[in-house]
């Protein structure tokens, strides 16, 4: 390491990055091709995130963007210590709360795009601000305009972040029963008598995304009499799976 905040941040957030695939470039280069003397730490390099640390400054890479961090007082101490504690700050309430980005598009091409922090609180800060692509590329001014929403939240598991689809019950269920953020049970009734369906998360690796599906392993549930013997199998099956 060439700076010893980098030691420090990462030590303020090695609660969260145990189980990353940290990857720290051997050379560094900058715009110009050169050799740069910095620290850069990849901590889900599949998500572009991580940081690079600097002579006064840090800059966090987040998904498609960036936020810098600068001392513009080198002089002071308290200002050095003050732009490492609000890098470290941010980077901890990216790993503490989920991020939604909003991209706009016209046409097909992307327009701009704003990264906001979502509290438990119910506050939403727009840790990165707007950033237009006009002078980029070519951005059709009459193209459809759209806008995409993803919601990321980071895995400490996993070690990176991830997605999930929305959870979306069968509309024919005549019950849903929520039993933790990734199970839920669906109750039907067909043919003058009930049955269950039992849906779960689960991840692919690939897009670092988790799915509703149909849980694995379950036997068929078969049919009952009343609405009550169905939700009292559906939890049986659950207990014997350890599920809940």
């Amino acid at each position: 390491m060439n700076f010893k905040t980098t030691s420090k941040l990462l030590e303020a957030l090695h609660p969260f990055i145990e189980n990353a695939e940290i990857f720290v470039p051997s050379e560094n280069s900058d715009r110009k091709k050169q050799r740069s003397k910095s620290d850069i730490i990849m901590i889900d390099e599949r998500n572009n995130f991580g940081f690079e640390v600097c002579d006064n400054e840090i800059i966090v890479f987040c998904f498609t963007s960036c936020q810098h961090f600068k001392n513009y007082n080198a002089a002071i101490s308290e200002d050095a210590n003050n732009y490492i504690k609000r890098a470290e700050g941010f980077l901890l309430d990216l790993f503490q709360h989920q991020v939604r980005h909003i991209a706009c598009f016209k046409g097909k091409s992307l327009s701009s795009e704003k990264y906001y922090i979502l509290y438990c609180d119910g506050r939403e800060d727009c840790c990165i601000r707007n950033t237009w692509f006009g002078f980029s590329k070519f951005i059709n001014p009459f193209g459809k305009k759209t806008i995409r929403s993803t919601t990321w939240k980071y895995d400490a598991l996993k070690g990176r972040f991830t997605t999930c689809q929305t959870k979306k019950p069968d509309p024919d269920a005549i019950k849903v029963i929520y039993v933790n953020d990734h199970c839920y049970i669906e109750i039907f009734n067909r043919h003058h008598a009930y049955t269950y369906n039992i849906m779960e998360l689960e991840f692919d690796d690939y897009f670092g995304m988790y799915y509703w599906v149909p849980a694995t392993g379950v036997v068929s549930s078969g049919f009952y009499d009343t609405k009550e013997s169905a939700v009292q199998n559906a939890m049986e099956t659950l207990k014997h799976r350890g599920c809940d």
